[in-house]
């Protein structure tokens, strides 16, 4: 893992997409991985960052919050290890240096610190004491991006994750953005065999 600067930083814009989606406390069961609804969360998030490697994309931007963030960035990490999916690169954009002390549980610290240590490159985008940094971060991630994949509740105020929504949408960015409200399967404790395909707002129709 290399750190770089935001002036620095390097990549084909067209070739790159970025994740966004609400921490752990606002996912169906908490993100708790264990639930069947949350497996059925992760595996539609894993099928559209291979559908992305599919179509082109070589390069994925997380910021590395807990919850979709980190979901995501584990899933590009394992798939750089597996070495089915050719060459592609995990940057983590982070919107302070020290934002690993935000991360509560001991999964997530253990998590957080594997990927660091073995994505690509490492983004420090602003300082802890910087009250944008977050929007920092989400506006460096929108602007070296042409797909956002993410996970959304609607009408969420306040939400880091519709203000990058919002910021995508504005940039004319292509949007994969899974809908918890509409997705009622994702709250289901056990397998039931409920339709497993997840409705998938893009561009044309995400209500933002």
């Amino acid at each position: 893992m290399k750190e770089v600067s935001v002036d620095s930083f390097e990549c084909d814009r067209l070739s790159t997409c970025c994740f966004s989606g609400h921490r752990s406390r606002d996912l169906p069961f908490k993100g708790d991985l264990h639930k069947q609804g949350m497996k059925c969360l992760y595996s539609t998030l894993q099928l559209l960052v291979v559908e992305a490697v599919s179509d082109g994309f070589r390069t994925f931007i997380s910021g590395m919050s807990d919850g979709v963030d980190l979901i995501c960035a584990d899933i590009v990490r394992q798939m750089m290890i597996s070495k089915r999916y050719g060459d592609i690169r995990l940057v983590c954009a982070l919107p302070y240096r020290e934002q690993y002390n935000e991360i509560y549980t001991a999964l997530d610290k253990y998590k957080y610190s594997i990927i660091i240590d073995s994505c690509s490159e490492r983004v420090i985008v602003s300082e802890k004491g910087d009250p944008e940094r977050y929007k920092l971060r989400n506006r460096f991630m929108v602007d070296n991006s042409s797909r956002i994949i993410g996970v959304m509740k609607e009408k969420q105020r306040g939400s880091g994750t519709l203000q990058t929504l919002n910021m995508a949408k504005r940039a004319g960015i292509e949007m994969k953005i899974i809908s918890l409200l509409n997705n009622p399967q994702l709250y289901v404790d056990t397998d039931t065999g409920i339709d497993r395909k997840l409705e998938i707002y893009n561009e044309k129709n995400l209500p933002l």
